[in-house]
């Protein structure tokens, strides 16, 4: 399943509605449309993964300075175990390349660690690391 990577700042309404899906799914509370609201206010944003011009997948983000701080990664049922998130981080290191951007990962289910690995993420005191 291609995935095209998309970093959104103001979701339209269809968008609200794909991520509400993702959010019943997945249960997420961050996911919330108040929550994101929120974020999206306090200079947070959205990596969308889109597929048939429908988001499948998110991922939360927050920057600071030339890091960028992802959370919360979630995916609709239906498109599980089909290589959404891995291909989203996959266009999300592309572009953090081309940026000089690192991206961090606070908290990460251990059965991720050699995904993140394989993707050539580090693991520090605190935090996974990838950096450019």
């Amino acid at each position: 399943m291609p995935v095209l990577l998309e970093h959104i700042k103001q979701p339209t309404a269809a968008d609200w509605a794909d991520i509400a899906k993702i959010q019943a799914d997945t249960a997420d509370e961050q996911l919330q449309a108040p929550m994101l609201q929120q974020r999206l206010a306090n200079q947070g944003w959205i990596i969308a993964a889109r597929f048939n011009d429908r988001i499948v997948g998110v991922i939360l983000c927050t920057q600071n300075q030339q890091t960028i701080t992802l959370s919360n990664a979630a995916v609709r049922t239906i498109t599980q175990r089909r290589g959404v998130i891995h291909q989203t981080i996959h266009l999300l290191q592309h572009w953090a390349r081309d940026q000089a951007m690192t991206l961090r990962i606070e908290t990460a289910p251990d059965t991720l660690a050699p995904a993140l690995e394989k993707r050539g993420f580090e693991f520090t005191e605190s935090a996974w690391v990838w950096q450019p």
